[in-house]
């Protein structure tokens, strides 16, 4: 939290706001941290023979993967406060440990349906008041990859295309590597198109 938000400490608290205007002001990411995690994660793994770890997880047939540091939380899909107004893909708002989270359900938007035969979870991403949560299909699975394993960027739903950063074969299969904080800004920006 920068200095002037959230609290002041001559006069205490600031006044809340309702939800969904809270939401449409966007993400806030704090600059600084966002270019070191940007920095980071575009050079984790370049080194020839450098192993990149991921969390590998599935939204229907898209075969997503984020670097561990950038979830913080899964868990089973908690109870969710719809917001009126808002676009079907936007659940609404969860309590999670006594933190308001918004909860995104990205298939929709993305153009995929859910695995129905996968149990419906919920990944957060990021970290503290820029955090939100993906509807994922089951539970992520753990990758090991080396830039050998790189390939062309796979087709991406355009929603999601300026959020890939890269994609890998494994076992069979291609998975598109997210970057988190675009991805974030990216659905608050489609949120505050949706609700207009």
């Amino acid at each position: 939290m920068r200095d002037g938000e959230g609290l002041n400490r001559a006069t205490g608290p600031a006044p809340l706001v309702a939800p969904l205007q809270a939401l449409l002001r966007r993400f806030e990411f704090d600059e600084a941290a966002g270019a070191e995690r940007t920095a980071a994660h575009a050079q984790s793994g370049h080194e020839p023979g450098a192993v990149l770890l991921r969390e590998g997880f599935r939204i229907g047939e898209l075969r997503l993967m984020i670097r561990y540091e950038d979830g913080s939380e899964l868990t089973d899909m908690p109870q969710v406060h719809l917001l009126p107004r808002a676009p079907a893909w936007f659940r609404g708002m969860a309590n999670l440990h006594g933190t308001l989270v918004p909860v995104f359900d990205p298939a929709a938007l993305f153009g995929v349906a859910h695995d129905e035969s996968a149990k419906p979870m919920l990944l957060v991403l990021g970290h503290g008041d820029g955090k939100a949560g993906l509807v994922i299909d089951g539970l992520p699975v753990r990758l090991r990859l080396t830039q050998a394993d790189r390939i062309e960027s796979t087709a991406a739903p355009a929603p999601l295309a300026g959020s890939v950063s890269a994609a890998y074969w494994s076992d069979g299969l291609d998975w598109m590597d997210l970057d988190v904080d675009q991805l974030l800004a990216a659905l608050g920006d489609e949120l505050a198109v949706g609700a207009q």
